[in-house]
């Protein structure tokens, strides 16, 4: 099993209550924007890294994954391709990364992530998996190209 996370710090929710206020959220607001970006009802479930992500988030910064954990540019590609096997692609052809967000940010999903711009490695590897999974089974009864499970 992994580590537990530290809770966020007193200074931390100091700050997303104050970024809050500034930009004019009650409680609710507040509330609803921190289970959308954590998918965590309470307050006293944010960890130290949910309280970096919800003060940048409030601070309008675009968080991207850092560093060596962010997801691979093989990984984005390999991902772009499994999302036109599943037909999630605009009119013009390309990858519909509207979509993608939307289904990270869905609670069922398990994400709990804001854009496809903060998947991690690990992250990327799941979500490669579970459309792996929907093209394997949106193709059950056609033939798609590919062999089900060798994609």
């Amino acid at each position: 099993m992994g580590k537990k996370e530290k809770a966020a710090s007193a200074a931390q929710m100091r700050k997303i209550y104050a970024l809050a206020r500034e930009r004019g959220m009650d409680g609710d607001l507040l509330h609803v924007h921190i289970e959308v970006l954590t998918g965590k009802a309470s307050l006293k479930e944010i960890t130290v890294s949910d309280g970096i992500r919800i003060i940048d988030s409030l601070e309008g910064k675009r968080r991207e994954a850092a560093g060596k954990d962010g997801a691979s540019p093989r990984q984005l590609r390999y991902i772009y391709g499994l999302m036109g096997k599943v037909g999630w692609i605009t009119e013009a052809g390309e990858p519909d990364t509207d979509r993608l967000d939307r289904f990270l940010q869905s609670p069922k999903a398990g994400f709990n992530l804001g854009s496809h711009k903060w998947l991690t490695r690990s992250a990327a590897s799941r979500l490669i998996e579970a459309l792996k999974s929907m093209a394997d089974r949106n193709c059950a009864d056609a033939d798609c190209g590919f062999e089900k499970g060798g994609i």
